[in-house]
């Protein structure tokens, strides 16, 4: 199943590859005051918000431990492609993916090691396990598709929209194998959690959106990608200190889940950025 998903996402960060420009990977890093915006948002507030929400709440164990692993795997593969859609800047998307995928090497080895201690577990989650995770599931498909972009040329248009498809038709599929697979685990976690999951996902995305600035491009941009974890890497996670299959149909809840609840919210930016996008009616009409 992991393997699976990891497939899911490389084929889509191919796609990610195909449209990305090597210049735009350095917007983010040429910034050092959105770096720390990053640390302080997707590996200090969600993951303190994470453990409020299990200190405090009624949900299952078991989802609260995947809301903590989620919590931990900040990295978001697929963000250019989310971002995109709701109409941020092509440049800073792929930057902000690039960078958090960075800062996941030495910071989710410690954040996760930081949370077990708080919780009575022994987690060791070594930063070559992260670096090789990301590695397999997003460095090496970016790159690919930057290659085929400079050896295909306007050809791999084509070839990045399969790629996509193919990736979101893979992981939908399984999604939807493992909730019918797993129905009897699934739903009674999702009836009896649900408050804290929306709790979770709203709040993550009020630390992004407050916390990136006032550019409103980016702190929508920072809000999506608080909200959005890594599968993968939350599955490595897990093992650490559980069995996958313990933890696997919990993760599935909380991805599926956060993505729902942050629809509204995505579709709220992208109004209010497209509208931001357009002169006033008034400027149109003079400068005609």
């Amino acid at each position: 199943m992991k393997y699976v998903v990891a497939a899911s996402i490389v084929l889509q960060v191919v796609a990610i590859g195909i449209q990305t420009k090597p210049s735009n990977l350095l917007t983010c890093i040429r910034r050092p005051s959105w770096l720390l915006r990053i640390v302080v948002a997707m590996y200090v507030a969600v993951p303190l918000l994470a453990i409020v929400l299990a200190k405090t709440s009624g949900a299952a164990d078991r989802m609260k431990g995947a809301m903590l692993i989620m919590a931990v795997a900040a990295v978001a593969p697929l963000l250019p492609r989310k971002l995109l859609k709701i109409g941020v800047d092509a440049g800073f998307a792929e930057s902000l993916a690039a960078v958090t995928m960075l800062l996941a090497i030495p910071l989710v080895p410690i954040t996760a090691t930081a949370l077990g201690m708080l919780f009575g577990r022994t987690v060791v989650v070594p930063p070559s396990a992260v670096a090789n995770t990301l590695a397999q599931t997003f460095l090496v498909p970016l790159v690919v598709g930057m290659a085929l972009k400079a050896v295909l040329g306007s050809r791999s248009i084509r070839v990045g929209e399969l790629a996509g498809m193919a990736g979101t038709a893979l992981l939908t599929i399984v999604m939807v194998l493992v909730c019918i697979a797993q129905r009897d685990t699934i739903f009674p976690l999702v009836w009896r959690s649900l408050p804290v999951l929306i709790l979770y996902a709203c709040g993550s995305l009020l630390v992004g959106h407050v916390i990136g600035g006032p550019d409103p491009g980016e702190r929508t941009a920072l809000a999506v990608a608080a909200v959005t974890r890594h599968p993968g890497l939350a599955i490595l996670i897990a093992s650490t200190s559980a069995p996958q299959a313990a933890f696997l149909p919990a993760i599935i809840v909380v991805v599926v889940c956060s993505a729902v609840i942050a629809v509204p919210y995505t579709l709220w930016r992208k109004h209010a950025l497209s509208r931001q996008a357009k002169p006033p009616i008034e400027a149109r009409v003079t400068a005609r």
